[in-house]
């Protein structure tokens, strides 16, 4: 009972936060853009179970060719899934649950923050702000973007924890926008240097922040970018994903259009950029203590002026903004930032009553968009069937497939190919060792695409590996005879180098804290 008492308005606030979620709790599910996330959960358990750490290969995408998958796309809304997932939650549910924490605890994260300013009742109003944000909706039921929704969770822990001097937690809490959201965390780099602008007095702790961040997430972010072009990730960024092509108008971030289609060049987009009406009316008080706020007033300019076709010349003179695709994705920081200023209307309103009538309005005016087109049978869109994955999700996910790669390639029926005869054949996600009998010299190819870290070895010795051009697979020359063949996925040396760092780096940290709570 007194942690009810104690804690009653942050409970009220996550039972708020039910309505947004509703449709999970039905047994059916719903098509979204991207349904490809059981899938990715499936692929993540085979390559842990195979004892790949961190799992970098899933062996079905690509036409069941494998590809780097969790090497470059972020993996934390995946590691957190697969924990519910080895405790025998069904792949969908455990999907459904993380996509639910997000809410939880984007509520929570957003109090923290918003209560240093405003108090808890204005840190209360902001939190539910930020979960009724029309963007979330769309992250959600429209889009599907999982690994976005989590990037943008964490933002607002990242400035409650810098806001705090918590440097660990602000360290944690970028680290997990960079594991979680590749173009979400490059934003985040400018955000940041804002920030750090505007608080220049703690350049120490910015940069012992940015170096631990980077050194935790150096296991993921170093490798990602430093081999991103052995993938046809760069070849993403043109025809229709070309960021010229979708930029918004500012009237767009008032409209209340609802879709559930795609972006397009113009004002007939499928989907809403919506920021929220009743979000966009609650921080007009704040504009009355701006000065108190300079850097978050011109973060969420900032953020409004790089969706618009007036920063393209910014876009063109910054290759690596490519990426993004979509200038629109800012949403995500300046939904954060609009949410944050919405709990200063309690500087000006002080009653129960009136800040019940406010929160009334923020669900009111948005719980529609909470919900789906529609609903649909689980086996139509979220397979587990590794069959299926390699046949119906390849063509949909294609983004990390290695250059050498040949796309579409038919589908694999089996793990090789070649006039030698094969036995004892034991294939796990990484792996293939067999037994082969030679007659004459003879080409073997392995059915999964070739990317470097792929090693073979013919009877304990090292041999070289081709890429076989028809497909782009791995492929070695078996001389006549009895061998035992092994291939192997294995780490580059900045793969290996990067896992050292990062886990020296939490050992550190741990170490650190064990010693302090002794003393």
């Amino acid at each position: 009972m007194k942690f009810v008492k104690r804690y009653w308005l942050l409970l009220v606030g996550l039972a708020v936060v039910l309505p947004t979620l509703w449709p999970i709790f039905r047994s059916d599910f719903f098509p979204m853009h991207d349904f490809t996330h059981v899938a990715r959960l499936v692929e993540l358990d085979l390559a842990l179970r195979a004892g790949q750490i961190p799992p970098r290969w899933a062996p079905d995408f690509g036409w069941g060719y494998g590809m780097p998958l969790f090497h470059f796309y972020g993996p934390l809304p995946y590691y957190l899934a697969e924990l519910l997932y080895k405790m025998s939650v069904p792949a969908v549910w455990a999907i459904k649950a993380v996509f639910a924490l997000n809410y939880f605890a984007g509520f929570y994260f957003m109090y923290l923050w918003a209560r240093q300013s405003w108090g808890k009742w204005g840190g209360w109003l902001s939190g539910l702000a930020f979960v009724y944000l029309p963007y979330r909706a769309v992250q959600f039921y429209v889009r599907g973007s999982l690994a976005e929704l989590t990037a943008m969770t964490f933002i607002p822990l990242f400035f409650y924890a810098l806001k705090k001097k918590k440097t660990v937690l602000a360290a944690f809490a970028w680290a997990g926008i960079f594991l979680s959201h590749n173009v979400i965390a490059l934003f985040s780099l400018g955000f940041a240097a804002i920030y750090f602008l505007f608080h220049f007095r703690n350049w120490r702790r910015w940069l012992i922040v940015s170096g631990l961040t980077l050194a935790l997430t150096a296991w993921f972010v170093i490798p990602a970018f430093f081999e991103k072009d052995l993938t046809v990730v760069n070849s993403l960024t043109g025809g229709y994903s070309h960021y010229s092509l979708h930029f918004i108008y500012l009237r767009q971030l008032w409209s209340r259009f609802w879709g559930y289609g795609g972006s397009i060049f113009g004002l007939e987009d499928g989907l809403s950029f919506q920021l929220g009406w009743p979000q966009l009316l609650l921080i007009l008080p704040a504009l009355i203590i701006w000065r108190r706020l300079k850097w978050l007033w011109f973060s969420l300019g900032a953020a409004i002026f790089m969706m618009t076709f007036h920063s393209q010349f910014i876009w063109d003179r910054l290759p690596i903004l490519a990426l993004a695709q979509f200038p629109w994705r800012l949403l995500a920081f300046a939904g954060v930032f609009v949410a944050f200023l919405s709990g200063s209307i309690f500087t000006l309103v002080n009653k129960k009553a009136q800040v019940l009538a406010i929160a009334l309005l923020i669900i009111g005016l948005n719980w529609q968009y909470f919900r789906p087109r529609q609903f649909s049978p689980v086996d139509d869109y979220y397979y587990t069937d590794r069959v299926k994955i390699a046949g119906q999700m390849s063509d949909i996910l294609a983004d990390y497939l290695p250059k050498t790669a040949n796309a579409p390639s038919p589908l694999r029926v089996d793990w090789f190919e070649t006039e030698a005869t094969v036995s004892g054949v034991m294939v796990k996600p990484g792996s293939f060792t067999a037994d082969l009998a030679a007659t004459r010299s003879a080409q073997f190819n392995f059915n999964q695409y070739y990317f470097p870290g792929w090693q073979a070895s013919l009877d304990g010795q090292a041999v070289s590996l081709g890429v076989e051009p028809s497909i782009g697979r791995v492929s070695l020359i078996v001389p006549e005879g009895d061998h035992h063949l092994k291939i192997s996925l294995t780490k580059t040396p900045i793969q290996r180098w990067s896992d050292i760092i990062s886990l020296l780096s939490l050992l550190g940290l741990v170490f650190y804290y064990a010693r302090n709570r002794r003393t």
